[in-house]
Protein backbone atom coordinates (compact mmCIF):
# COMPACT_ATOMS: atom_id res chain seq x y z
CA UNK A 1 0.00 0.00 0.00
CA UNK A 2 1.65 3.42 -0.79
CA UNK A 3 1.95 6.29 1.42
CA UNK A 4 -0.67 8.86 1.51
CA UNK A 5 0.82 12.73 0.87
CA UNK A 6 0.69 13.32 4.30
CA UNK A 7 3.17 10.70 4.75
CA UNK A 8 6.05 11.93 2.14
CA UNK A 9 8.79 13.48 4.28
CA UNK A 10 12.71 14.16 4.50
CA UNK A 11 14.51 14.13 1.38
CA UNK A 12 11.06 12.23 -1.06
CA UNK A 13 9.05 15.67 0.36
CA UNK A 14 11.95 17.64 -0.89
CA UNK A 15 12.69 16.41 -4.02
CA UNK A 16 9.06 15.94 -4.80
CA UNK A 17 8.42 19.85 -4.02
CA UNK A 18 11.42 20.96 -5.83
CA UNK A 19 10.43 18.87 -9.01
CA UNK A 20 7.08 20.48 -8.69
CA UNK A 21 8.01 23.70 -8.17
CA UNK A 22 10.43 24.07 -11.06
CA UNK A 23 8.15 22.61 -13.51
CA UNK A 24 5.25 25.20 -12.01
CA UNK A 25 8.36 28.17 -12.78
CA UNK A 26 8.90 26.54 -16.44
CA UNK A 27 5.25 25.99 -17.22
CA UNK A 28 3.94 29.25 -16.26
CA UNK A 29 6.78 31.72 -15.11
CA UNK A 30 8.00 32.38 -12.05
CA UNK A 31 5.20 35.23 -11.05
CA UNK A 32 2.46 32.60 -11.71
CA UNK A 33 3.99 30.19 -9.35
CA UNK A 34 1.34 29.27 -5.92
CA UNK A 35 1.91 27.19 -3.01
CA UNK A 36 -1.05 25.30 -3.86
CA UNK A 37 -0.24 24.62 -7.50
CA UNK A 38 2.65 23.24 -5.96
CA UNK A 39 1.58 21.10 -2.98
CA UNK A 40 -1.15 19.62 -5.64
CA UNK A 41 1.46 18.88 -8.17
CA UNK A 42 3.87 17.37 -5.48
CA UNK A 43 0.91 15.15 -3.58
CA UNK A 44 2.23 16.90 -0.37
CA UNK A 45 -0.10 19.05 1.58
CA UNK A 46 0.68 23.01 1.77
CA UNK A 47 1.11 23.09 5.87
CA UNK A 48 4.12 20.44 4.44
CA UNK A 49 5.32 23.23 2.19
CA UNK A 50 5.23 26.26 4.62
CA UNK A 51 6.55 24.02 7.50
CA UNK A 52 9.72 23.46 5.60
CA UNK A 53 10.38 26.58 3.45
CA UNK A 54 7.91 29.11 5.56
CA UNK A 55 7.45 31.20 2.27
CA UNK A 56 7.09 31.11 -1.46
CA UNK A 57 9.79 33.32 -2.18
CA UNK A 58 11.83 30.83 -0.10
CA UNK A 59 10.98 27.41 -1.92
CA UNK A 60 11.32 29.62 -5.34
CA UNK A 61 14.97 30.40 -4.34
CA UNK A 62 15.74 26.96 -2.74
CA UNK A 63 14.29 25.51 -5.96
CA UNK A 64 16.36 27.90 -8.50
CA UNK A 65 19.69 27.68 -6.64
CA UNK A 66 19.00 23.63 -6.45
CA UNK A 67 18.47 23.37 -10.04
CA UNK A 68 21.51 25.63 -11.25
CA UNK A 69 23.92 23.68 -8.85
CA UNK A 70 22.34 20.32 -10.62
CA UNK A 71 22.41 21.64 -14.07
CA UNK A 72 25.51 23.92 -14.13
CA UNK A 73 27.56 22.81 -11.46
CA UNK A 74 31.31 24.79 -10.75
CA UNK A 75 34.17 23.34 -12.28
CA UNK A 76 37.23 22.73 -10.89
CA UNK A 77 39.48 21.47 -13.91
CA UNK A 78 42.92 23.17 -12.49
CA UNK A 79 42.87 26.12 -14.92
CA UNK A 80 41.16 28.69 -15.78
CA UNK A 81 40.49 28.03 -19.15
CA UNK A 82 39.29 24.65 -18.51
CA UNK A 83 37.01 26.01 -16.07
CA UNK A 84 35.65 28.92 -17.77
CA UNK A 85 35.14 26.26 -20.98
CA UNK A 86 33.28 23.77 -18.80
CA UNK A 87 31.13 26.72 -16.83
CA UNK A 88 30.17 27.94 -20.18
CA UNK A 89 29.23 24.88 -21.88
CA UNK A 90 27.19 23.58 -18.99
CA UNK A 91 25.33 27.26 -19.32
CA UNK A 92 24.71 26.86 -23.30
CA UNK A 93 23.70 23.14 -23.00
CA UNK A 94 21.52 24.22 -20.26
CA UNK A 95 20.10 27.33 -22.09
CA UNK A 96 19.49 25.22 -25.24
CA UNK A 97 17.11 22.65 -23.83
CA UNK A 98 13.76 24.10 -23.62
CA UNK A 99 13.39 23.41 -19.63
CA UNK A 100 16.29 25.54 -19.67
CA UNK A 101 15.48 28.20 -22.03
CA UNK A 102 12.29 28.61 -19.94
CA UNK A 103 13.93 28.63 -16.57
CA UNK A 104 16.18 31.73 -17.92
CA UNK A 105 13.35 33.56 -19.33
CA UNK A 106 11.21 32.59 -16.29
CA UNK A 107 13.72 34.39 -13.81
CA UNK A 108 14.93 37.28 -16.20
CA UNK A 109 11.80 39.34 -16.67
CA UNK A 110 10.68 41.50 -14.60
CA UNK A 111 7.20 40.94 -12.59
CA UNK A 112 5.19 43.20 -10.81
CA UNK A 113 4.61 41.32 -7.15
CA UNK A 114 7.96 43.14 -5.48
CA UNK A 115 8.54 39.80 -3.70
CA UNK A 116 8.96 37.75 -6.79
CA UNK A 117 11.04 40.31 -7.86
CA UNK A 118 13.38 40.46 -4.52
CA UNK A 119 13.38 36.39 -5.16
CA UNK A 120 14.55 36.93 -8.35
CA UNK A 121 17.11 39.31 -7.95
CA UNK A 122 18.58 37.08 -4.86
CA UNK A 123 18.71 33.97 -6.90
CA UNK A 124 21.22 36.12 -9.51
CA UNK A 125 23.54 37.66 -7.03
CA UNK A 126 23.84 34.68 -5.08
CA UNK A 127 24.30 32.23 -8.36
CA UNK A 128 26.36 35.33 -9.46
CA UNK A 129 28.47 35.03 -6.66
CA UNK A 130 29.34 31.77 -6.66
CA UNK A 131 30.38 31.33 -10.26
CA UNK A 132 33.03 34.17 -9.37
CA UNK A 133 35.01 31.55 -6.98
CA UNK A 134 36.23 30.42 -11.05
CA UNK A 135 37.88 34.11 -11.29
CA UNK A 136 38.77 34.00 -7.49
CA UNK A 137 40.76 30.57 -7.97
CA UNK A 138 42.53 31.77 -11.58
CA UNK A 139 43.73 34.98 -9.64
CA UNK A 140 44.79 32.42 -7.24
CA UNK A 141 47.20 30.52 -9.27
CA UNK A 142 48.83 33.90 -10.79
CA UNK A 143 46.31 33.17 -14.44
CA UNK A 144 44.43 36.26 -13.89
CA UNK A 145 45.03 39.86 -13.41
CA UNK A 146 45.05 40.17 -9.49
CA UNK A 147 42.56 43.86 -10.55
CA UNK A 148 40.60 41.87 -12.33
CA UNK A 149 36.77 42.11 -11.40
CA UNK A 150 35.75 38.57 -10.73
CA UNK A 151 31.89 39.99 -10.53
CA UNK A 152 32.22 41.69 -14.13
CA UNK A 153 34.32 38.56 -15.70
CA UNK A 154 31.10 36.10 -14.86
CA UNK A 155 28.41 38.75 -16.21
CA UNK A 156 30.58 39.21 -19.24
CA UNK A 157 30.27 35.67 -20.01
CA UNK A 158 27.01 34.73 -18.68
CA UNK A 159 25.19 37.36 -19.57
CA UNK A 160 26.08 36.84 -22.99
CA UNK A 161 24.39 33.74 -22.97
CA UNK A 162 21.23 35.09 -20.97
CA UNK A 163 21.05 37.56 -23.85
CA UNK A 164 20.48 35.41 -26.65
CA UNK A 165 18.13 33.54 -24.58
CA UNK A 166 15.89 36.06 -23.43
CA UNK A 167 16.19 38.56 -25.85
CA UNK A 168 17.97 37.39 -29.48
CA UNK A 169 15.81 34.34 -29.34
CA UNK A 170 18.06 33.08 -31.71
CA UNK A 171 19.99 29.49 -31.68
CA UNK A 172 23.35 30.08 -29.75
CA UNK A 173 26.49 30.40 -31.82
CA UNK A 174 27.62 26.17 -31.80
CA UNK A 175 31.92 28.13 -30.85
CA UNK A 176 30.36 30.41 -28.54
CA UNK A 177 31.99 28.86 -25.54
CA UNK A 178 35.45 28.81 -27.06
CA UNK A 179 35.01 32.15 -28.58
CA UNK A 180 33.60 33.90 -25.54
CA UNK A 181 36.38 32.45 -23.35
CA UNK A 182 39.08 33.45 -25.80
CA UNK A 183 37.98 37.02 -25.96
CA UNK A 184 37.65 37.07 -21.94
CA UNK A 185 40.76 35.87 -21.30
CA UNK A 186 42.83 38.09 -24.14
CA UNK A 187 41.20 40.68 -21.24
CA UNK A 188 41.68 39.57 -18.38
CA UNK A 189 45.37 37.72 -18.37
CA UNK A 190 48.35 38.98 -16.52
CA UNK A 191 50.32 41.72 -18.35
Amino acid sequence: MGKSPAQIRGARLRKAVIDATLARIESVGIGNVRVADVAADAGVHETSIYRRWKTLPRLLLDALLFRMADEIPLPDTGSLRGDLERFMTDLIRFAEAPSGMAMIRGTVIGDADPVVDATRREFWVRRLSMSEEIIRRGIARGEVASTVDPRLTMLTLGGLVHLHVTQLGETLPPNLAREAVDLVLDGIAPR
